[in-house]
């Protein structure tokens, strides 16, 4: 099985709600389920256990969870299937689920009992068909590559006055722009928020240029434990998550000094928690979710580093995971960026072009993340990957995130 949590914005860039997607198979290995047999079995939810990984905490407080259904698991136990997160459960119909007195009479059911209820894909000549549903529709998904999403929202919105529309596979930063200044729009889906920056005079003030410093000097192939710690000491912040680190990663210690935190952690430990802790304060009002997809990807690149035989290499592959959306962080370019941490030639041929022996994994995570399952069965066929390998790993990167952020 294959899942992951994709996030939908508000125009703030605060998240609306995460929506599960999820794949029972390899497309590849199992071809039919590119037609017909993707219902197989459809009566359960599938990815449903990516959410024993985490708990509402990891979650943005009060954000929706949608979870797409089909016109077979619509009858089967959802209620049973689907506890926890009271309230705030979406259940976003496909196009199978026709506008039939049965499917409506089931959605009616399940919004009695505190489901809500969503549509996407639907074909703008068929909405007299579902116009008896209409008004029963919490959310309504449109989507930018069946046309212009502003003209399509104004000939729906005549359908749908009070119902929420989100845009749906915005590509660029002008795609969301464009859908926010419209207006009709409340929520936004896509990869656009993390695009490449371009401009070329963005200040960065002097706290983080330290800490920049401090990255430089910590992801060097070598450095000196005791001037890391005598830099951290100066800090009460660092001082104070340094200790807490420490204990959180050591049995029966209790760590009270800074270097007495730094000698029992050693280089290896003390580069990994100085960057993703400076890397925390470096994205000090940007939106939570940028921090929390690249710790997310930085713990599940490493996980798959034996996949990809770089188990040696597993270091940089968290620092290629998490350094991977530092231009947005910083707001300049992926190559300037990278110039002010420090970090191997890999990674920035990985970064900044797409290119070297990381390119393959970066792909990989990035095709994960946007739950595209028939690239992800792909490359997994193609570097000789197992399912559950890639599953395992990405779960334990929630658990990870979750054991060492969510307090």
């Amino acid at each position: 099985m294959l899942a992951t949590l994709v996030p939908l914005f508000y125009e703030d860039m605060s998240v609306a709600s995460y929506c599960l997607y999820a794949q029972k198979e390899n497309m590849f290995e199992n071809p039919h389920l590119l037609v017909a047999g993707k219902y197989d079995g459809a009566g359960s939810i599938v990815g449903l256990e990516v959410f024993e990984s985490v708990s509402e905490d990891d979650l943005v407080a009060n954000c929706d969870i949608i979870i797409p259904i089909n016109n077979i698991s619509l009858f089967a136990n959802i209620e049973q299937q689907l506890t926890g997160f009271d309230g705030r459960i979406i259940l976003l119909m496909d196009h199978s689920i026709k506008p039939e007195e049965s499917y409506s009479k089931r959605l009616l059911d399940l919004k009695s009992k505190g489901f809500k209820i969503g549509i996407k894909d639907l074909p703008l000549n068929t909405i007299e068909d579902y116009k008896f549903m209409l008004k029963d529709f919490d959310l309504f998904l449109i989507n930018s590559e069946t046309g212009d999403v502003v003209e399509q929202a104004k000939e729906f919105r005549k359908y749908m006055p009070d119902t929420v529309f989100c845009a749906e596979n915005l590509h660029s930063k002008e795609e969301f722009d464009v859908a926010k200044d419209s207006g009709l729009f409340k929520i936004f889906e896509g990869t656009f928020f993390r695009v490449p920056i371009n401009k070329q005079d963005t200040e960065v003030t002097p706290i983080k240029i330290n800490y920049m410093k401090l990255m430089t000097v910590i992801n060097q192939s070598d450095f000196d434990l005791e001037d890391v710690a005598n830099v951290v000491a100066q800090d009460p912040a660092l001082s104070i998550e340094l200790l807490k680190i420490a204990n959180k990663l050591t049995i029966n210690s209790n760590i009270r000094s800074i270097n007495q935190a730094t000698a029992l952690l050693g280089q290896k430990e003390i580069r990994r928690w100085l960057n993703t802790t400076l890397f925390n304060e470096l994205a000090a009002g940007k939106p939570n979710e940028i921090t929390r997809l690249s710790l997310i990807r930085a713990r599940f690149a490493e996980n798959l580093a034996s996949a990809f035989d770089y188990a040696m290499r597993k270091d940089e592959l968290f620092l290629m995971g998490l350094f991977s959306l530092l231009n947005l962080i910083l707001d300049m370019p992926m190559d300037e960026a990278l110039e002010q941490v420090g970090v191997s030639n890999e990674i920035k041929k990985a970064l900044v072009s797409d290119d070297g022996i990381f390119s393959p994994q970066l792909e990989f995570l990035l095709s994960y993340e946007a739950g595209d399952w028939q690239e992800v069965s792909r490359l997994m066929v193609l570097h000789d990957i197992e399912m559950h390998v890639v599953y395992d790993a990405y779960v334990e990167a929630l658990k990870w995130y979750r054991k060492m952020f969510i307090q």
